[in-house]
C-alpha cells in the first residue's frame, strides 16, 4: 500500500508558540538568568487516501498524531536566548486497510535567538535553528524525521493598543533547508496576542509552509496554511494554562486536519 500525504501530514506539525505577554513573546529575548518552558500536547486528526502499487485509489482512512513537546528556552545573556524543543510522538494509522502505530522521538530541534534592537514598542531578532533526527522505524506509518534540518529565521514583534486593549503582534520569516531529497521551505508565521481581561490572553496565530525547489520523487514537497486559536490563563506570575485548537485551511501534496491543543507554562 502507497500512502501518499502521510508522512506530509506527521511532519508538517508546528508547534511554534509564543509566550504569555508581549515583552515575553518571540521576537523579545529572556531576560538573563531567566527561563519558560511550555509543556505543550496535541491531537491532530486527518483523514486519508490510500493507493495501491499502480496508484488507483483504494480507500480512505484516519490518521491520529498525539505529540508532547516540551520548549525550553533560557536567557543566556541580556541578548542571546537558547532553547531546544523535543517532540514525542504516537500515530495511529487506520483503515486503508488494517491499522498501523509508531511512538518515540520525532525530531529535536535546537535554537539560538539574538536580540538585534529592542525599544519599548519593537523588537528585533534572528534565530538558527538545528533539527536533528529521531530514530527512523520501518514501521508503516513512519515516524522520525529521517535527516536534518537548518533554519535561519527573522523575527518583528510590536507592542499596540487596539480599542484599548493592550495587544502584541508578533511577525517571523525563515527560511528551512531541508537534505535527503527533501524540498527546502520558506515559513511565514504571525501571532497577535490581545489582553482583554486581567491574567487572560487571547491568541489568533497563522503558520505558513511553502515548499521551493524540487523534491527526489517521493520525498516531501507540500504546502501548508494553518490557523490557530487558543486562550492562555495566569494562575500565578510564574505558571499560566493555555488550551486551544488549529484548522488547516489548506495546502498542496499534504492531507488537511484539526487539532486541539493543550499546555502548561512555566517561567522561571
Amino acid at each position: 500500500m502507497i500512502l501518499r500525504s502521510i508522512t506530509a501530514a506527521g511532519l508538517a506539525l508546528i508547534m511554534a508558540l509564543p509566550l504569555a505577554k508581549p515583552a515575553e513573546a518571540g521576537a523579545w529575548d529572556q531576560t538573563a538568568g531567566q527561563g519558560l518552558l511550555i509543556s505543550s500536547f496535541s491531537y491532530y486528526q486527518v483523514g486519508v487516501q490510500g493507493y495501491n502499487q499502480f496508484g488507483r485509489p483504494t480507500g480512505k482512512g484516519t490518521y491520529i498524531q498525539e505529540e508532547f513537546s516540551p520548549y525550553l528556552e533560557y536567557g543566556l545573556t541580556d541578548r542571546w536566548t537558547i532553547g531546544l524543543q523535543p517532540r514525542l510522538q504516537a500515530i495511529t494509522q487506520s483503515g486503508l486497510p488494517g491499522t498501523g502505530h509508531a511512538y518515540g522521538l520525532v525530531q529535536l530541534n535546537l535554537f539560538a535567538r539574538y536580540q538585534i534592537y529592542r525599544d519599548d514598542n519593537n523588537a528585533f531578532a534572528a534565530q538558527g535553528q538545528i533539527g536533528v533526527p529521531g530514530t527512523a522505524s520501518v514501521r508503516v506509518p513512519q515516524l522520525a524525521m529521517p535527516s536534518g534540518e537548518y533554519e535561519a529565521r527573522l523575527l518583528y514583534g510590536h507592542n499596540l493598543t487596539l480599542a484599548g486593549v493592550p495587544a502584541y503582534l508578533d511577525v517571523e520569516a525563515a527560511y528551512r533547508l531541508e537534505s535527503d531529497g527533501y524540498a527546502d521551505q520558506i515559513r511565514g508565521d504571525a501571532t497577535l496576542g490581545v489582553t482583554p481581561f486581567q491574567n487572560w490572553q487571547i491568541l489568533a496565530q497563522s503558520f505558513n509552509t511553502i515548499s521551493v525547489g524540487h523534491a527526489v520523487p517521493g520525498q516531501s514537497d507540500y504546502d501548508l496554511y494553518r490557523v490557530e486559536l487558543s486562550a492562555v490563563y495566569s494562575i500565578t506570575k510564574a505558571l499560566a494554562v493555555q488550551v486551544g485548537a488549529w484548522h488547516d485551511v489548506g495546502g498542496r501534496n499534504i492531507a488537511l486536519g484539526n487539532a486541539g491543543v493543550a499546555a502548561l507554562w512555566w517561567r522561571f
